[in-house]
């Protein structure tokens, strides 16, 4: 319905349709149709030179490449996307954008994306809390201690 209500051209449309990939993806369960609303959005955020949504769009555009094993096209969203957040100072947007590419980095540059996305998450209290559960290592199991060797 809201789709009526703008134009065509509105510079509203990019934000419509990239929240229409995210229903698409998240609640319809449509990877194929998040994608092509993601690139709508992608392209008007671009044309309107809304570099905070063309980073979102870049974010979400690589996660769908991820998913699908397409490891560089994912490696390349993800740069951008931080990229883009570094620039314009978008400081609680980079710990996520620093966490999606360690998920496509091999090691040890994916521990350091991690490590520094950790350290942003805890400088900025636990927010946002979505990452919590991503950059917060499994507890490690404790191994007995050694028993001697019974004497001969």
């Amino acid at each position: 319905r809201a789709a009526a209500l703008l134009a065509p051209g509105s510079p509203g449309r990019p934000l419509l349709d990239f929240r229409r990939g995210l229903v698409a993806e998240h609640i319809g369960g449509s990877a194929q149709a998040a994608r092509a609303a993601y690139r709508r959005a992608h392209e008007g955020a671009a044309g309107y030179g809304d570099a905070l949504l063309l980073s979102f769009t870049w974010r979400h555009l690589a996660g769908l490449a991820l998913q699908e094993g397409e490891s560089a096209e994912a490696r390349h969203g993800f740069g951008e996307s931080l990229r883009i957040r570094v620039e314009l100072g978008y400081l609680i947007g980079t710990a996520p954008a620093l966490a999606s590419l360690a998920d496509c980095e091999p090691e040890p540059e994916a521990g350091r994306l991690r490590a520094e996305a950790g350290r942003l998450f805890r400088l900025l209290g636990g927010v946002p809390v979505s990452l919590a559960a991503r950059l917060t290592p499994p507890p490690q199991q404790s191994t007995p201690p050694p028993q001697p060797e019974p004497a001969a």
